[in-house]
C-alpha cells in the first residue's frame, strides 16, 4: 500500500494516476491498472463492510471513483464519500446523522451518500449553516461487486479554466443508525471501527476524520501539462 502522510501536509509523491480517459458507470471495472490509488481490501472483520481496491480516473467532464464493495446479504449498509476543495469551508458533521465528524484544515463541502438497500442516494452540499440534501441526482452504481460514481466538475465546484486545482476525498462504509461510525475507511485505516481483529458496531461520539486522498488537476494554462486534467496521486 502506498505510504500515507498522517498530517494535513502535502507529501511530495508524484506517482501519476493514469492519463485522462472516460469511465463507463456500469459496475464493470474499466479503470486502468495505473488508476489504482489504494489497495484497501481485506482489512475489516467482515467482507460486506469492506472497501476493496480504490481507483480514480478523469476526463474532460469530471472525476470518476471506483471501489470494490459487496454488501452480500447484509442490510442497512450505506456508503459515504466526502469531497472537498482547499479554498472552501465545509461542514464538520455527518449529513445522515452518523457518528462521523470532520476536523483539521480541510472540511467537506460535499458528501455523497448511498443507501444500498433502496438504491437511494443524496448529494449533500454545505450551505454555510447546514447540509442541503438533493436526492437521486448522482450517476452511482452499487449493484455489482464493483461500485462506480461520476463527479462532474460543475457538481463539485471545480473551475476547469484554472491552472491548478486540488480535490480531496475519502470513502467509508457504515450502517444505518445514529450510533454508527465508519466501519471501513479508504485513507484513514487507523480510524475505522472494523479491523481483522474485531468490530465496534456502536459509538457515542463522532469518529473525527482529518486526512484525505488528494487529486491534483492541472489546467490548460499550467506549465506542468498542456492538457486539462492531469491527475497526480498525492496524499493529504
Amino acid at each position: 500500500m502506498f505510504a500515507k502522510a498522517p498530517m494535513l501536509i502535502l507529501a511530495i509523491t508524484v506517482l501519476c494516476v493514469g492519463w485522462a480517459h472516460a469511465v463507463v458507470i456500469d459496475g464493470v471495472n474499466d479503470f486502468a491498472p495505473a488508476d489504482l490509488i489504494d489497495p484497501d481490501g481485506g482489512d475489516t472483520e467482515f467482507a460486506p463492510i469492506d472497501i476493496g481496491d480504490v481507483y480514480v480516473a478523469h476526463d474532460s467532464d469530471g472525476i470518476y471513483i471506483g471501489y470494490g464493495h459487496d454488501q452480500d446479504g447484509w442490510t442497512g449498509v450505506q456508503v459515504g464519500i466526502a469531497v472537498m476543495l482547499p479554498t472552501m469551508a465545509g461542514g464538520t458533521t455527518d449529513p445522515w446523522g452518523h457518528q462521523i465528524g470532520f476536523q483539521g484544515a480541510c472540511f467537506p463541502l460535499y458528501i455523497a451518500y448511498k443507501n444500498i438497500d433502496s438504491d437511494w442516494d443524496e448529494w449533500c452540499e454545505w450551505n454555510g449553516a447546514g447540509w442541503t440534501q438533493t436526492p437521486n441526482i448522482l450517476d452511482w452504481i452499487v449493484s455489482t461487486e464493483f461500485d462506480e460514481i461520476a463527479l462532474p466538475y460543475d457538481l463539485i465546484g471545480v473551475d476547469c479554466t484554472a491552472s491548478f486545482t486540488q480535490v480531496f476525498f475519502e470513502i467509508w462504509v457504515t450502517q444505518e443508525g445514529g450510533t454508527k461510525g465508519p466501519l471501513d475507511l479508504s485513507y484513514n485505516d487507523d480510524l475505522q471501527l472494523s479491523t481483522t481483529a474485531g468490530t465496534t458496531w456502536d459509538v457515542d461520539a463522532p469518529v473525527m476524520i482529518s486526512c484525505y486522498h488528494c487529486i491534483e488537476l492541472y489546467g490548460p494554462s499550467a506549465t506542468e501539462n498542456s492538457t486539462w486534467g492531469s491527475i497526480k496521486n498525492l496524499y493529504k
